[in-house]
């Protein structure tokens, strides 16, 4: 399910970018009231802001002695701070950095050594990928830093789109792994009911309009990227995943160094990760565990938060009641307080635990690595054949490969997407069936071609797609919203 390039936009970001909230300001010994999403104010400046005040990366304020860590085939850009078991921080995004860290782990540095650093190309990291940016690349490139940074084991800690990398590396590297650490966590599970996103409940109608003229403006080329950030965030855009609104400063920061990264990166990594489906791989994980949510998350459903705990059944489970998609910046106090009972509780897993569980993993993931290879070998011919003779190519190996798939749902999905977004709208349609075969029990694949018949001029067959999307899954919003237009 695809909306204009606004949701996109966030959709990409869900995974970590928007991290916002203020510090806690006094006054004379007294808390100053913060605003809050609960407030329902709505705010439109008066004008578009084409200039941005220059701040310094909290990097440079906090004296943060970074390095360049060559791990064979690119450098990344790192920082150490403290002492005592390590805990590397893996930002969201994808395409973020780890600016969004600053100042706040501060706190954690006075009972355990942080690691701070950017994923290859993104950030201060090098821009080098390789075979190109990939899920598993991202994991390897970890466990490579952890091995020049001399660490046998350390605790992992990720944020959003960077919860989802802390689990796959906990799930492959398991052995070097103390303590798993996910907060605002992208599930890494295919379940529609988590996708349900909330993230415009509180942004009043004149913030909307005025957020959809800032798009307008970066589509049409009249503002730059940063702009785009900043005058979205001024204009009630914090709101889809903050509980406390920001200040002025972390707006200005949060546009110029909290989401930066190679061409394409964040839409390349994307598609490699969201095809993963971990369902039950953490049943019998004996790695220590910590879940920490925010009550007012709205990147997700309400629900996600218990599908996700769900998936791991023996971990810490923490709901932050004042708390968006930033439960580190917007209720440090319980944060950093729970982050450090957790790691001081950490003991060592017997290694026969952690072989047992690798082999029910091997188990669940492998399958789909290989898939993925199928995959990468299918959207080569692709592109260069054409969706007619990828039709072909895939009906023959269905008829010979009944238990087998070419392609993962949502690698299908977007690359379906990709040729919508063209225009194309016929190879958009023979994609989106194919897709529609290989899955006949998702509701998204029909809401899909559902919304390439629309846009294509068909609405017969768009409303007999978005019917059957909707007969599939009850909740699906986009689909009774378009219905009822039809």
């Amino acid at each position: 399910m695809k909306r204009k390039l606004k949701t996109i936009f966030a959709f990409l970001m869900l995974f970590g970018l928007i991290n916002n909230a203020i510090l806690i300001q006094s006054c004379k010994q007294k808390e100053i009231k913060r605003e809050s999403v609960l407030d329902s104010i709505s705010h439109v400046e008066d004008s578009i802001y084409f200039q941005i005040d220059s701040l310094p990366m909290l990097c440079d304020e906090l004296d943060m002695k970074g390095q360049m860590i060559d791990i064979g085939d690119c450098k990344l850009y790192c920082e150490v701070k403290g002492k005592g078991m390590p805990l590397v921080l893996i930002n969201g995004g994808p395409g973020g950095t780890h600016h969004c860290f600053h100042p706040w782990f501060k706190r954690a540095e006075k009972f355990m050594q942080v690691i701070y650093y950017d994923q290859r190309g993104c950030g201060q990291s090098d821009y080098i990928p390789g075979d190109g940016y990939n899920f598993r690349q991202a994991i390897d490139d970890l466990d490579k830093l952890r091995i020049k940074l001399g660490i046998e084991k350390w605790a992992v800690c990720g944020y959003s789109y960077g919860g989802a990398l802390a689990q796959y590396y906990t799930a492959t590297y398991p052995e070097h792994v103390a303590g798993l650490v996910l907060m605002s966590a992208s599930t890494l599970l295919h379940n529609d009911a988590i996708y349900l996103s909330r993230q415009h409940q509180f942004i009043s109608e004149d913030e909307e309009r005025r957020i959809d003229e800032i798009y307008e403006l970066y589509s049409e080329g009249k503002i730059n990227s940063f702009q785009l950030m900043y005058n979205k965030e001024i204009n009630g855009d914090w709101k889809r995943q903050n509980f406390y609104k920001p200040t002025k400063e972390e707006a200005i920061r949060l546009a110029l160094y909290e989401w930066e990264h190679d061409t394409n990166f964040n839409s390349t990594m994307g598609s490699s990760y969201s095809r993963y489906d971990f369902q039950h791989v953490f049943d019998n994980n004996p790695i220590p565990t910590l879940i920490c949510e925010g009550k007012w998350d709205l990147t997700w459903s309400a629900e996600k938060a218990s599908i996700f705990k769900a998936n791991h059944p023996n971990a810490q489970f923490v709901l932050f009641e004042q708390s968006g998609h930033n439960t580190y910046r917007e209720e440090p106090d319980l944060f950093f307080s729970t982050l450090k009972n957790f790691i001081q509780s950490l003991k060592p897993v017997q290694n026969e635990k952690i072989d047992t569980w690798k082999t029910h993993v091997k188990k669940i993931i492998s399958p789909q690595e290989e898939l993925f290879e199928r995959e990468a070998q299918f959207f080569t011919f692709l592109k260069k054949e054409g969706a007619d003779e990828a039709y072909k190519l895939y009906r023959s190996f269905r008829e010979n490969n009944v238990d087998k798939q070419m392609f993962s749902e949502n690698g299908m999905n977007m690359s379906g997407y990709e040729y919508l977004y063209k225009n194309d709208y016929e190879q958009a349609v023979i994609l989106f069936q194919m897709n529609v075969e290989a899955y006949p029990e998702s509701s998204n694949v029909y809401d899909s071609l559902g919304e390439a018949y629309l846009q294509a001029g068909n609405k017969k067959r768009a409303k007999e797609y978005y019917e059957k999307s909707l007969d599939l899954n009850p909740n699906n919003e986009n689909a009774k919203k378009i219905l009822s237009n039809l």
